[in-house]
This record gives structure tokens, sequence and C-alpha cells, in this order.
């Protein structure tokens, strides 16, 4: 197939961007009933964002908020990369048009965008401290030889997504007071002792949500 063929030269010239400063991810956790498994992320890409149309390839931190924490972790982990990459992709579209820099355009119009969510799993990995190893294994030059490469290159995207959402199953939930509160109200567990006392206060946006209880993220 043409796009395989497109791949196969495109993948080996790519490299892990020059990184700059930090800009975080804030990913807000939130219950919609007492269910621990019944809940929708707000990723709030403002900061990202902003730094990427500085024209500087940031380098993500992810801070989850929650009001719970008692939810499965490797549930959590391949839904959270699976909404991830649909919200990222859908903010890059929207912002990288207008600003052209970063990880907003990373990748531009060429083939890795067929590949749909790639762009947002190098992020992650990123954040996770595991970028190199994505891209190492993504980029093998005899990954695209022979007679099933199309079925090697989606069985190594898929070992990539796998490694990311392991990841993830260990990622720090910081307990939000606001967040808690929340998740009392609609039934769930009374837990204090671990709360993040130096959260800062909700974004308004996040607020909000908390009183429709519809999911989406904030821009």
């Amino acid at each position: 197939m043409s796009w395989i063929k497109g791949l196969s030269d495109r993948l080996p010239e790519m490299s892990l961007p020059t990184l700059g400063r930090e800009a975080e991810i804030a990913v807000y956790l939130i219950h919609n009933s007492g269910d621990a498994e019944d809940y929708f992320f707000l990723f709030d890409f403002e900061e990202f964002v902003d730094r990427s149309k500085g024209g500087i390839f940031v380098r993500p931190v992810l801070r989850v908020l929650a009001g719970r924490d008692d939810f499965n972790r490797v549930v959590f982990a391949r839904q959270f990369r699976e909404v991830f990459a649909r919200e990222f992709d859908r903010m890059r579209a929207e912002q990288g048009a207008k600003s052209g820099k970063g990880w907003l355009s990373f990748g531009g119009n060429s083939i890795v965008d067929v590949l749909g969510g790639f762009v947002a799993n190098l992020v992650l990995a990123v954040a996770l401290s595991m970028g190199k190893q994505v891209l190492s294994m993504v980029g093998l030059k005899d990954l695209l030889q022979g007679k099933s490469a199309e079925a090697k290159l989606a069985d190594e995207i898929d070992r990539t997504k796998d490694k990311v959402e392991a990841a993830l199953a260990g990622l720090e939930v910081r307990l939000h007071p606001e967040l808690l509160d929340h998740a009392e109200r609609v039934g769930g567990p009374q837990k204090r002792a671990d709360l993040d006392r130096d959260a800062w206060p909700l974004p308004d946006y996040v607020r909000a949500h908390l009183r429709d209880g519809e999911s989406g993220s904030w821009w």
C-alpha cells in the first residue's frame, strides 16, 4: 500500500525533538455516581498550548486530580489513553492550524497523521519518561519489510500503546478537596486522609461540569 511505503520513508528519519521547559496538562477525573468506575475526564491543555505556540517542544507534565482513587487502574489507564488521544488530536487539529509550532504541528501533514493518535501517544510517552522507547520501536527499518508489513506495523503500534497504558496504571492521582466533596455527594466513600491540601481551587469550567454532569474538554 502507498501509505505503508510513505511511512517507511518517513519514520526512520524521526527522532524525539529537543524538549524545552515543562508544560503542565491538568486532568480532572470526575465521578458521576457512587460507582468507582463511573467517571469522565476533563483535560486542560491551556498551558501546553500556550507554550507550544512559543515554537518549542515543551516537556509535558501530567497532573491528575480526582475525588476518589479506588477505581481499577488498568481500566483507568486504557480509558485515559484513549480519551486523551481523542481530545489531544481534536485540540491539535484546532490549535495547530493557528500556530504551526511545537507539538501542535509535529508531523505536519505527513503520513504519521494517518495513524491517528500517534502524536498524542508520543506526548503521553514523553510525560511518562518513555518517549525514546516509543520512537525507537516504531522507527525500526525492518518493521515495514516483508509480506505482512501492514500487520507488523499495526502490532508494533499496539505494543507501544500497551507500554503507555502500563505506565499510566502507576500514575499518581491526587485527591482534590472539591472533587472529593462532589464524589461524596454522588455516593462515593468518605476519604480525607490523602487530600492534597495545597491544591488550587478548581477552574470555573470544571465547577460548571460538576453542576451539569456533562463530559467534554475545556476548549
